[in-house]
């Protein structure tokens, strides 16, 4: 009977322990938010990797250019998957954005890149060719950067 009542007190204490330690994690916020990160997944039609590079580097990698000088882009890159199996993307686009801020820069900001880099609106239509011929976009996903506090 006393054996009982002794494993009865020791579950009893052995219980109210791990509840303590539950209640005893940190929950501080010991973080910040940091950049954010939009990124692109492309799938590129048979043959077209040149032509699609050729057409990021033409277009693409100007607008970036310019929004960098800006302050509105921190980075961007393009990856290739060079091991890209079925349904994989081929290339994988990345933006990395100072704040959310930047993505309420509105059509005026943009129509302003776009003069910069490519002169007229007639111009721009000149330069852009049919991206549909060279890819197809898969998913789009944007990332909040998280920052340690020391």
């Amino acid at each position: 009977m006393i054996r009982k009542q002794i494993l009865r007190l020791m579950i009893l204490v052995l219980c109210a322990l791990a509840s303590v330690s539950l209640y005893a994690q940190d929950h501080s916020r010991n973080w910040e938010n940091g950049n954010i990160v939009s990124v692109t997944e492309v799938h590129l039609k048979d043959g077209m990797f040149n032509a699609y590079i050729n057409d990021l580097n033409k277009v693409w990698r100007k607008f970036m250019e310019q929004q960098k000088k800006d302050g509105n882009v921190v980075a961007y890159a393009i990856y290739s998957n060079v091991a890209a199996r079925e349904g994989e993307p081929d290339l994988i686009l990345t933006v990395t954005y100072p704040n959310w801020a930047t993505f309420d820069l509105g059509a005026d900001y943009f129509d302003s890149v776009r003069e910069k880099v490519l002169g007229s609106a007639e111009e721009a239509r000149t330069a852009n060719i049919n991206r549909g011929e060279l890819r197809t976009i898969g998913s789009q996903y944007t990332l909040q950067q998280i920052n340690f506090e020391d």
